[in-house]
């Protein structure tokens, strides 16, 4: 049980200020838990938005490389709400380690690469919502963390639009309704605007397309 003196639902009611005096350990290993709830209040509104928030203000920063450790490992969880969610949460501390260079090293971003891209094109449940468990959409977030990954890992690049084409070809027999088709399309804009790219590079991708 927590020690600490607050509860999730007034850090959320007060508008996510950061619970001064708890360590930040204790506050991701909570972040993290709650992280898999199929409660999407729970997963969603309250840790997800806190979490978010929190990564980027720099909040998290001593433990960003264990929130990334423990989003990574999800990718072969059981249920899908908690490999869904590891995507975004890479996508922020990505985003913060970009931002902050130093705050993660250069080995966690590949040693995470690993396990999202054998993840991203063989997920089965590609839903966007599901009326008990919410947002689920793996197509979507996988795609922000595909552009978040290009920007920590540019020499990537080239292979994280070959990935978003796999996931946009691969079979499904689910219909993009909740505007997975846009998120991957933003990730794939993301992905070329990063200065660099040889036309090889920025094309080679729609080979997987046709």
């Amino acid at each position: 049980m927590p020690t600490h003196h607050f509860t999730w639902s007034s850090i959320a009611a007060a508008g996510f200020p950061f619970p001064e005096g708890v360590p930040a350990s204790l506050v991701s290993d909570e972040l993290s838990a709650m992280l898999v709830s199929p409660d999407p209040k729970v997963r969603d509104d309250q840790a997800y938005t806190a979490a978010a928030r929190w990564i980027g203000d720099g909040r998290l920063d001593d433990v960003l490389e264990d929130l990334g450790d423990t989003a990574a490992d999800r990718f072969t969880h059981p249920e899908i709400q908690a490999r869904t969610f590891a995507p975004l949460v890479l996508r922020c501390v990505l985003a913060r380690a970009v931002a902050e260079p130093g705050t993660v090293p250069k080995a966690a971003a590949e040693r995470w690469y690993i396990p999202f891209t054998a993840w991203y094109t063989t997920e089965h449940d590609t839903r966007g919502w599901d009326d008990s468990l919410g947002w689920l959409h793996a197509v979507a977030h996988g795609a922000d963390a595909a552009a978040a990954f290009a920007q920590a890992l540019p020499d990537r690049r080239a292979e994280l639009l070959e990935l978003c084409a796999r996931r946009m070809t691969a079979a499904t027999d689910y219909r993009y309704v909740q505007l997975e088709d846009a998120r991957l399309a933003r990730a794939i804009g993301r992905i070329l605007l990063i200065p660099g790219l040889s036309v090889e590079q920025a094309t080679g991708w729609l080979t997987v397309v046709a």
